[in-house]
């Protein structure tokens, strides 16, 4: 048994999974492997290296290329928001499969504030409205997510870009 995946539904192409960090260290090969079988083919890490090297997840980037799987690490600190930028991360839009058909698993410590902020980004980018996008992760998950107002504010403050930039 691996660690819980809370799929989003939504009308975009690709499936997106909330998630808790994988399970570390002697753990981790089999999470990795879990993750792959279930069909997902991208990770996005949202845990910063102090996290990763106090959970033993420094090899998961290794360890999901050796399941043929994508990962991207884009660290954001605990229950905070990423440094704005008036451009999409590169993260969020430049992967190699973004555009495509899939399953990506986003996670952060426990699976709420960040890879909820970053959940509701994704279709945001792609201009769905992010109050229904933002209820849409927090029924996924079952708690309100993302965890802060900031970190709501923040998927505004994008989505408002975006709608400006036009």
């Amino acid at each position: 048994m691996g660690t819980r995946r809370s799929w989003v539904k939504g009308p975009w192409p690709r499936k997106l999974a909330l998630a808790a960090r994988p399970r570390g260290g002697d753990w981790l090969e089999d999470e990795v492997v879990d993750w792959r079988r279930s069909g997902v083919d991208a990770i996005l890490s949202l845990l910063t290296p102090g996290e990763e090297r106090d959970f033993g997840l420094e090899q998961e980037g290794p360890q999901a290329k050796a399941q043929a799987t994508e990962f991207t690490s884009f660290p954001i600190a605990d229950r905070q928001v990423p440094v704005w930028r008036r451009e999409r991360p590169n993260c969020w839009t430049g992967s190699t499969r973004s555009s495509r058909r899939g399953r990506t698993v986003i996670h952060c410590r426990q699976g709420v504030g960040r890879s909820g902020l970053v959940a509701a980004c994704l279709p945001v980018a792609r201009r769905l409205d992010s109050q229904t996008v933002v209820e849409t992760v927090t029924k996924a998950r079952g708690v309100t997510d993302p965890e802060t107002e900031e970190q709501r504010r923040w998927i505004d403050r994008y989505a408002a870009t975006l709608t400006s930039s036009k």
